[in-house]
């Protein structure tokens, strides 16, 4: 699932991480309710979740435009 921005578009990695940080900030400032603290760290744990889906999709496509360990590549030959 991605995360959305406040206009309702796709976030990138960078907005994704902009807002992590902003939400750690929040939470480390320690003001407000322990009901604000839980919805953001629901929140951040959110962003975290959406990252880690983004940046596996990259790591995929990496792979497959040959950015991957293909030496690791079992061709049948031994030696």
């Amino acid at each position: 699932m991605a995360e959305l921005d406040k206009n309702g578009a796709d976030m990138t990695i960078e907005e994704t991480f902009a807002a992590l940080d902003d939400l750690i900030g929040r939470l480390e400032g320690g003001k407000g309710s322990l009901e604000d603290a839980f919805k953001n760290y629901e929140e951040g744990m959110r962003l975290v979740k959406s990252c880690n889906e983004k940046i596996e999709k990259i790591e995929k496509q990496i792979m497959v435009l040959g950015g991957g360990p293909a030496e690791e590549e079992d061709d049948g030959t031994q030696f």
